[in-house]
C-alpha cells in the first residue's frame, strides 16, 4: 500500500489538480493514489470521493482555462478512479461469492449496508449539477449482487470451505485488486509502454 494521505492534503491535492493542463489524468492518478493508501472499504472510497470532489469545486482556475472543460476533465478524471475502485469491489465480492474466500452472514449483511451508504455517499457527492454515472451505480449493483450470493461459511454451504479468508480480508482483497488494475495506470503515466 502507498503511503496514507491526510484529508487536508488531499483536498489542497484536488484543487491543484483541478487546474493543472492534463486535469483528467491528474485527477485521477491523484484519486488513485489516495485509494490505495488505505484498505479498500466502502467508507474509504466515500471518503476519497467525497474530499476529491470538494476540491474540485473550490478549485481556483486560472481565468485563461477554458472552465468549463477543466472542470468537466477533473470529475471525468475523479469518476475514472471511482470507476476502478468500484470494479475493485465487484471483483472482490465475485471471488467471495465463488468459494474463494467465505463471509459469514452479519458481515455479508454489514458490507451490503456499506455498499448501500457508498451509493447514497456518493449521490451527495456528486450533488445537483453532477449526477453520478450510470457506470458507477452499476459497478455499486454488480458488487452488492454478487455479494448476496457469497456462500455463508457458517453454515458450510462453500464446498470449497472458504479458502480461510473472512469479513474482514475483503477490503484487503479488494485493496490487491486495485493495485493490480491501477498498476497500468502508473506505468502510462510514467511513459512505460505498456
Amino acid at each position: 500500500m502507498i503511503r496514507s494521505v491526510s484529508a487536508d492534503d488531499l483536498l489542497r491535492d484536488a484543487r491543484e489538480a483541478a487546474g493543472t493542463r492534463n486535469v483528467r489524468e491528474a485527477v485521477r492518478d491523484l484519486t488513485l493514489h489516495a485509494l490505495r493508501g488505505r484498505p479498500l472499504t466502502a467508507e474509504h472510497i466515500a471518503t476519497v470521493a467525497r474530499t476529491v470532489g470538494e476540491g474540485i469545486e473550490s478549485s481556483h482556475l486560472r481565468p485563461a482555462m477554458p472552465v468549463r472543460e477543466t472542470h468537466r476533465g477533473a470529475w471525468a478524471g475523479l469518476e475514472d478512479a471511482v470507476a476502478q475502485a468500484l470494479l475493485a469491489v465487484e471483483l472482490a465480492a465475485r471471488e467471495f461469492s465463488e468459494c474463494h474466500g467465505g463471509l459469514e452472514g452479519p458481515d455479508r449483511e454489514r458490507l451490503l449496508e456499506d455498499i448501500a451508504a457508498l451509493g447514497r455517499s456518493l449521490e451527495e457527492g456528486w450533488g445537483g449539477r453532477h449526477d453520478v454515472p450510470f457506470d458507477l451505480k452499476a459497478r455499486l449493483g454488480a458488487a452488492a449482487s454478487h455479494l448476496r450470493q457469497s456462500p455463508d461459511v457458517r453454515a458450510g454451504s462453500c464446498p470449497s470451505g472458504g479458502g480461510g479468508r473472512a469479513c474482514a480480508d475483503f477490503s484487503l482483497v479488494a485493496s490487491g485488486i486495485l493495485v493490480g488494475l491501477s498498476e497500468p495506470v502508473r506505468g502510462r503515466a510514467a511513459g512505460v509502454a505498456i
